[in-house]
């Protein structure tokens, strides 16, 4: 089979019957393996085959897990991925093809993926791994940016279906405004289709990532805490046996309130024996989650107690509690308020770098959680969809006139690498 000649250093390519075999029987936790390799076919016949062959799949799969990735399958084989200008080489990232000769044997030097960079590191604390590899490393090139942490999502569409979780939801959007004009049951649809989308991320998508990339990409894993113990613990030990550094937390989606959910004390335990990171969602949640009610779980200051327990596990405060398209900056003040307190508290910009362009915040910062614990972040590829680019987010950052070079270095890359031991 024909490859792409901007691809180097990759395994071959399988043949079209073992391509279709993995897409249908591998294990429903295994989504973007093979689906990334399509994009690295060259030759067009062998494009329309496979889109014959995987067609019929759409209407007689029954597990959505997998009939999803035959549709992400499906869309990679529609939209071909190339660039004129780089090169993607296995283990490095994206390099420029005016810096190196790069071929199938003539190794790339890993100092020109770092030349030109008026900082250096430049850690991304905050990536979701659901682009095409060559359009996700282009962009980081571009922008400088030289380390990514990537994140899983565990979970899950039934939740919603166990009793107590529902009784809790509908209890919650019973104080909200949209209850008298949405009916809950119409609500709770739309929660359900918001936990599982075409191109969500697995613990093993992770890993894989991370496997080809090990100079470029630190992998966090997820773990949904609403679920039983034992379900708990497998994860975390999936988590372990993956080589994941971190474990990523979304409570206002995976239902559990970090104050009073028992396997929060197991997930901690886990940390602190494995060195691991904690990065949770805080702020409002995307979709049907914008409404306040549905993302009390995500309030940071329920986090107080498990932070002051476990005072030599980082926790990080994603989007700084302050995300939120109706309530910009909703839960700010909090987060910066805890890390004044503890000093294992950290708190990422993806989605809401805006926050540094107002005059109060930087001096804020200084007063409390500090810049030596503020971590650039961008919720890629979300800044996409409003035309925003890693490049634009970068140079934004290193313009920033509020914060001082000093700062700028630290919360580009210095406290990152500090952290996640660069």
């Amino acid at each position: 089979m024909k490859e792409k000649e901007c691809y180097v250093g990759f395994p071959p390519l399988p043949e079209e019957d073992d391509i279709v075999d993995a897409l249908i029987n591998d294990p429903p936790d295994v989504r973007w393996r093979t689906v990334r390799k399509l994009f690295r076919i060259a030759d067009e016949s062998t494009v329309r085959r496979l889109i014959e062959k995987l067609r019929p799949y759409l209407t007689e799969l029954e597990d959505f897990r997998v009939k999803y990735r035959v549709v992400i399958a499906l869309q990679a084989l529609h939209h071909s991925v190339e660039s004129t200008d780089y090169t993607l080489v296995r283990g490095k990232g994206a390099v420029k093809n005016n810096e190196t000769n790069a071929s199938k044997n003539d190794p790339v030097d890993p100092k020109d993926l770092r030349s030109n960079l008026d900082f250096f590191p430049i850690v991304d604390f905050h990536i979701h791994p659901k682009m095409p590899d060559m359009r996700f490393f282009t962009d980081m090139r571009k922008a400088g940016v030289t380390h990514g942490v990537i994140l899983a999502t565990d979970t899950d569409p039934s939740d919603p279906d166990r009793p107590e979780i529902r009784s809790k939801l509908e209890k919650a959007y019973s104080g909200s405004a949209q209850a008298s004009r949405v009916p809950f049951e119409h609500m709770l649809k739309q929660i359900k289709a918001s936990l599982y989308s075409p191109t969500h991320v697995t613990n093993h998508d992770v890993a894989d990532w991370v496997k080809d990339y090990p100079e470029t990409l630190i992998g966090f894993g997820s773990v949904n805490l609403s679920k039983d113990r034992e379900y708990v613990e497998r994860t975390l030990e999936e988590i372990r046996g993956l080589g994941l550094k971190g474990i990523k937390l979304l409570p206002f989606s995976q239902f559990f309130n970090p104050s009073e959910c028992e396997n929060v004390k197991v997930l901690f335990d886990y940390c602190r024996d494995t060195g691991s990171i904690v990065l949770s969602h805080t702020g409002c949640g995307a979709g049907p989650f914008e409404i306040l009610e549905l993302s009390q779980d995500a309030n940071p200051l329920l986090w107080e107690p498990i932070v002051k327990k476990y005072p030599d596990v980082p926790v990080i405060m994603a989007h700084s509690g302050a995300y939120s398209s109706l309530i910009p900056g909703i839960w700010l003040h909090e987060t910066l308020g805890l890390g004044k307190k503890y000093r294992n508290v950290y708190a990422d910009l993806a989605a809401v770098d805006w926050i540094l362009d107002r005059e109060m915040v930087p001096k804020e910062i200084r007063k409390t959680i500090t810049f030596d614990r503020i971590l650039f972040a961008t919720d890629y590829p979300l800044p996409l969809t409003a035309g925003v680019s890693l490049e634009y987010l970068v140079n934004g950052l290193k313009a920033n006139n509020l914060v001082t070079e000093k700062e700028k270095r630290k919360v580009l890359g210095q406290n990152a690498c500090r952290l996640l031991g660069i």
